[in-house]
């Protein structure tokens, strides 16, 4: 009879380690009807998983000419309320401040003509500071509407970084989208082909 090796103690420590939490960025185009405010309540419930590094209202097709960043901020009100439960359960859930510090508001009309020159918003700058954290991670990107501020981060990136720069940032950006909410998201594969990181739901 053969019996297999036993692996050391030391390395069956190592394989029941906990993978490093992943980075979260999340686009929501909130309040155009419930699935957002729903999955916003679904992930705060498990927000000890993650290190929630952005939570930005947008714009999509069906929230064409504002941002209800005010609903995040609600949410994340209720999830201050409980917060001292969830902690009964498990370790790790960041403050209800904490997370409106990395809240704000994106493109507030909708897709590519909302793009350009000076046309930087609070939450494509916090996508960009985001990326640009000394953290060898890959940040996901979670676009549940349209995709415009993360357009207008790397239109901003491409025009005041180096190109070695530019694409150290985007190799870093791991981006999953809700099918195409906006004419961002097509503009983004056409412009930056070899990140390999945009995934449209339905392509």
């Amino acid at each position: 009879m053969t019996l297999a090796a036993v692996p050391s103690s030391s390395a069956a420590a190592a394989r029941w380690l906990p993978d490093a939490k992943p980075r979260l960025f999340v686009l929501t185009d909130i309040s155009n009807e419930p699935d957002d405010e729903e999955s916003m309540i679904r992930l705060l419930s498990c927000a000890n998983e993650f290190d929630l590094e952005g939570l930005v209202a947008t714009t999509s097709t069906w929230l064409r000419n504002t941002t209800r960043v005010d609903l995040i901020h609600r949410q994340l009100n209720a999830y201050g309320q409980v917060r001292d439960n969830l902690l009964k359960h498990a370790p790790g859930f960041p403050t209800k401040e904490a997370l409106r510090a990395v809240t704000a508001a994106g493109q507030t009309q909708y897709g590519m003509a909302a793009i350009g020159d000076g046309k930087a918003t609070a939450g494509s700058r916090l996508l960009l500071t985001a990326a640009d954290q000394a953290d060898e991670r890959s940040l996901w990107v979670s676009v549940w509407g349209g995709a415009n501020t993360l357009a207008q981060a790397l239109f901003d990136a491409r025009k005041q970084r180096a190109s070695a720069d530019l694409h150290q940032l985007v190799a870093k950006l791991r981006v999953y989208t809700i099918s195409d909410q906006d004419d961002a998201g097509p503009w983004l594969r056409r412009e930056f082909p070899s990140s390999g990181c945009l995934y449209p739901h339905d392509s």
